[in-house]
């Protein structure tokens, strides 16, 4: 027989329904696809800020030690043969085969005695845009193959714009950028 003592007792019963148990994991699942999305991006910039780090390093000592102390010759010895050894020997590089981010070879080539160009390959296309921005301000030109190219002289100042015709659109494609700078 069933009494009131006994409906009392089974309504004061504790326990976790399913309906809050699949509440919570729908919380905790929406909290941890937050959590991985932050940190995918925070990689993400880190190693953009990295990139453009060592871009700006190398282009800075490079036009310090050949650019402005060169002399009349300024950047002509760097030659494709001879620049790897010579960016060692003056502490722009540590080794002659010294990899960027990507793990492409760093090449700089004198176009002139004025100019030289950075080959920094292997950008991922989500991290061009934002590269050429960063270091766009100190370049004289910036190329990525037969996608686009912008020049300081032609188009003006590096915008928004400009970054997007050297990287094209594609977020999947990888850029090989072609920094130009000058000795100043």
């Amino acid at each position: 027989m069933i009494t009131s003592h006994t409906l009392n007792a089974r309504r004061k019963q504790s326990g976790i329904t399913l309906i809050e148990v699949s509440i919570g994991l729908i919380i905790a699942a929406i909290v941890a696809a937050a959590a991985f999305i932050a940190f995918q991006n925070n990689a993400r910039r880190t190693e953009v800020q990295d990139n453009i780090k060592q871009i700006t390093e190398v282009i800075s000592e490079t036009k310090q030690k050949v650019g402005i102390n060169g002399g009349a010759d300024g950047y002509s010895g760097l030659t494709a043969e001879a620049s790897p050894a010579l960016l060692v020997s003056l502490g722009v590089l540590q080794s002659a085969d010294q990899p960027n981010s990507y793990g492409q070879p760093i090449t700089i080539v004198g176009t002139n005695a004025d100019t030289a160009v950075l080959s920094w390959d292997g950008v991922e296309g989500d991290q061009c845009l934002d590269i050429v921005l960063s270091v766009g301000e100190g370049a004289a030109a910036i190329a990525n193959g037969a996608v686009g190219t912008w020049d300081l002289a032609t188009n003006g100042p590096m915008s928004l714009a400009n970054a997007s015709t050297v990287c094209g659109g594609d977020a999947d494609a990888v850029a090989n950028l072609d920094i130009t700078f000058g000795r100043r």
